[in-house]
């Protein structure tokens, strides 16, 4: 990597950092494609892996208190983690991008529906608990195959309206468990060598660099503008996942 090539992933790894401690997702859905740009996708998601976990824990140590909400995505988080190997596995022989169009398209089509999608409280527990698992095993596959289970658990926390204590909590539970699992997964595939290693070390400064920023910033939000920023997050994160595949697949 040449000098500027290591500024230009500085600044976004730091940018990447500011939003993850704002809203509690987005670090590498920002930093990996932006990074993929001079390094391969999956040099991308080890350079990132470190930083997703640490940053992860950390906002579940903040959040601890409510650990009793927990039981509310316990079968989406066993789902998830059971699927994040499958992901890494695909991510060595398959087509991550074709997954990136999927779910891309899908978080389109459920902002196009969200008003006739019934209030998830009124949904029957079976019924709650199966899109639990279906959920799951999405955003389980996409944090193995990109490290970014996000948009499928910000669009499945997102229907229970919880206050964004819990909203950030929860997602970062099951972002830590399945960050923990891609980087196991990583390490196990040998994909930690020694330049990888260095280079996911080094990301950690810029990355906590920022999130210690985004976390002053996010107690000045208010509820309302909270879900305004992760509605807005959600849909951006879209935008980069189909243009993403599709700038692979028409040109």
């Amino acid at each position: 990597m040449s000098d500027i090539e290591w500024a230009f992933g500085a600044a976004i790894l730091l940018f990447a950092g500011i939003v993850k401690g704002v809203i509690g997702f987005g670090l590498p859905i920002l930093a990996v494609p932006l990074l993929s740009l001079f390094l391969g996708p999956r040099e991308a998601v080890v350079t990132v892996s470190f930083s997703l976990f640490l940053t992860n824990i950390t906002i579940v140590r903040i959040g601890i208190s409510e650990w009793r909400t927990l039981k509310n995505v316990a079968l989406f988080g066993l789902t998830g983690i059971l699927m994040v190997p499958v992901g890494v596995l695909y991510l060595q022989s398959g087509d991550p991008d074709l997954i990136r169009l999927l779910i891309g398209l899908t978080v389109w089509a459920y902002f196009a529906g969200k008003r006739l999608i019934p209030p998830i409280d009124s949904v029957r527990p079976i019924t709650r608990g199966c899109m639990g698992i279906v959920a799951g095993a999405a955003a389980g596959f996409m944090g193995g195959v990109a490290g970014i289970p996000g948009p499928v658990s910000i669009m499945y926390f997102s229907m229970f309206r919880w206050s964004k204590e819990v909203f950030i909590f929860l997602l970062n539970s099951f972002n830590t468990l399945s960050s923990a699992g891609l980087v196991s997964m990583l390490a196990i595939r040998g994909e930690y060598t020694r330049f990888g290693t260095g280079r996911a070390v080094l990301a950690l400064i810029p990355v906590l660099i920022g999130f210690w920023i985004g976390l002053r910033m996010r107690h000045r939000l208010n509820q309302e503008l909270f879900y305004r920023l992760v509605r807005t997050g959600l849909f951006v994160i879209s935008l980069g996942l189909v243009g993403r595949a599709l700038w692979k697949y028409l040109l």
